[in-house]
């Protein structure tokens, strides 16, 4: 009997497609597909063979969350967290928040405290931040993207997007060819962020203050478009001071006039702490260095603030004390705060990674850092919560042990194989003197070289993923906050889900037709061994 071979056919190929779209849509490692963005992202991109799984937020204002909070969420998820406290809309809904619009709280802190993350914490025995994640509800934060640059975590914090979607890729890049700088001229992130959308829910009247080491990070929490009251404040190496672009006086800031006033007793709150556990921290004027001894039994070690690096780090420290003491006793700040119009602060401590890139987060200096910001968390989350102590909520991030890397051996491979590649924007690579195809020829045989077991990294060629090099991404612009920006990757995904979805539609057609095809009189699944009786005429 004849048998419908078709429709069989139409199945299998149908089956096919879908495995081979599955097969490239699924061929790179989610986090690099999540973090890689057409035009900006390297060639060559390397990634540690053991990667910490340590990102961990903190949760202040209790009365803001019911229910039970889970274990885990999106690091794409604090931003609508924070967005529906104060009941603006984002689409995505978050179970355990209040989302009572007429009890919105006032104020919002967030802190995010870079080069340190709960692994950190236990292995260095900071018991500060430890008993801090003991005292208040503690999430981890999952689905976080590679590289895994401080900048571009602050990004898809803020902005509640991948690097793939919001374009920050790290703290620099190439483009085109050209070294380029996040957060210098219009290369701001795509998307809107937490303080875009209190801006444009509550006006301009919204206080949006942003505070970091770092310019970048300063204005990757502030508003695309600065208000009046939107106050990014960064620290100037040269002038070893805080500044804002809004030229607010009461927020500038300088260490040199700080430090010639200062006595040990203006900063004791700071290292209380530290003094518990029999350790101490003390500043030589004669020397403008600070010593810092983290317990009874650590040796002395020493920070001079003539050094930029050094610098940072307490500069950063003694602006946020200032920050919150000028907030606390300034009648215009104060009068802001304590309106009805929502307020938000971010501040992003960057200074702990520079001071482990430049001595090593193994050396005696990493580790005295670490227990001197140990011993001022808790003093500046408990005085943020008492600026509105009676309506406020607030995130405190610990964004992750460093991911660090052997440059050396990096630097040896390429010149070994002579490419010509700058490793200052690792982890990634760029090939730009080179042909695509010949970029895909150097970056296999880098990978071939870079043995995984001697240098404990995994080498990855973006040319698998789509490349825009022919695409200016001058054209994608970002025509106000509140747009959409749909990105090259957005597209090549829908295009990916359009033919999936065609490929199993197909299949199922195709089985219909098969199933309906087949003659009864056949074992099937849906008809019985014995042929159906016609009805008997009478």
């Amino acid at each position: 009997k004849k048998r419908t071979r078709l429709p069989i056919m139409l199945a299998a190929l149908g089956l096919g497609l879908l495995g081979l779209a599955s097969a490239n849509l699924y061929g790179t490692p989610a986090e690099i597909q999540n973090g890689y963005f057409p035009g900006r992202s390297g060639d060559v991109i390397f990634m540690p063979g053991n990667m910490p799984e340590d990102t961990y937020m903190l949760l202040f204002g209790s009365s803001n969350f019911n229910g039970e909070i889970p274990k885990s969420v999106s690091i794409y998820s604090v931003k609508d967290i924070v967005s529906q406290v104060f009941g603006m809309t984002t689409g995505r809904d978050v179970s355990f928040v209040e989302d009572d619009i007429f009890n919105r709280p006032k104020l919002n802190f967030l802190v995010s405290l870079h080069g340190v993350g709960m692994d950190t914490v236990r292995e260095h025995n900071l018991q500060n931040l430890y008993a801090l994640s003991g005292n208040h509800p503690k999430i981890a934060l999952e689905d976080i993207s590679y590289p895994r640059t401080p900048l571009s975590l602050s990004v898809s914090v803020a902005t509640g997007e991948m690097p793939s979607t919001h374009g920050i890729v790290g703290e620099a890049w190439q483009e085109q060819g050209q070294h380029t700088e996040a957060f210098k001229g219009s290369n701001h992130a795509y998307v809107a962020n937490i303080a875009d959308l209190m801006t444009q829910y509550f006006g301009n009247e919204s206080l949006a203050i942003s505070v970091s080491s770092s310019e970048a990070e300063a204005f990757a929490f502030a508003p695309h478009h600065l208000t009046e009251n939107s106050f990014p404040c960064f620290y100037e190496q040269k002038s070893k001071s805080f500044s804002s672009t809004n030229k607010n006086s009461e927020l500038n800031w300088s260490l040199d006039a700080t430090m010639k006033h200062v006595g040990n007793s203006d900063v004791d709150e700071l290292w209380s702490r530290i003094r518990y556990s029999g350790g101490d921290v003390f500043f030589a004027k004669q020397s403008n260095s600070f010593t810092v001894r983290s317990s009874s039994s650590a040796s002395p070690v020493h920070f001079k603030l003539e050094d930029p690096v050094d610098s940072s780090l307490f500069a950063e420290l003694f602006y946020v004390k200032y920050l919150i003491k000028k907030l606390a006793t300034s009648t215009k700040l104060q009068k802001q705060i304590s309106d009805n119009v929502p307020d938000t602060i971010s501040i992003s401590f960057r200074s702990l990674r520079g001071i482990g890139e430049k001595y090593g987060y193994e050396s005696k200096q990493y580790l005295a850092a670490l227990h001197v910001v140990d011993s001022a968390m808790p003093f500046f989350c408990k005085k943020l919560s008492e600026l509105a102590p009676q309506s406020f909520v607030g995130e405190f991030i610990l964004m992750g042990s460093p991911v660090s890397m052997d440059v050396s051996k990096i630097s040896q491979q390429i010149q070994h194989l002579s490419l010509s590649s700058d490793t200052k924007y690792l982890p990634s690579l760029y090939f730009n003197d080179l042909k695509m195809t010949d970029r895909a020829h150097a970056c296999q045989t880098l990978r071939m070289s870079m043995d995984v077991e001697s240098s404990g990294l995994k080498t990855f060629c973006l040319h698998d993923l789509e490349r825009a090099d022919d695409v200016s991404l001058a054209s994608v612009k970002i025509l106000s906050t509140d747009t959409t920006v749909v990105t090259i990757e957005q597209l090549k995904k829908f295009q990916i889900v359009l033919w999936v979805s065609l490929a199993g539609a197909f299949s199922l057609l195709a089985g219909i037709i098969a199933f309906g095809c087949m003659e009864y009189e056949r074992d099937t699944l849906l008809f019985s061994k014995r042929r159906i009786k016609e009805p008997s005429r009478s």
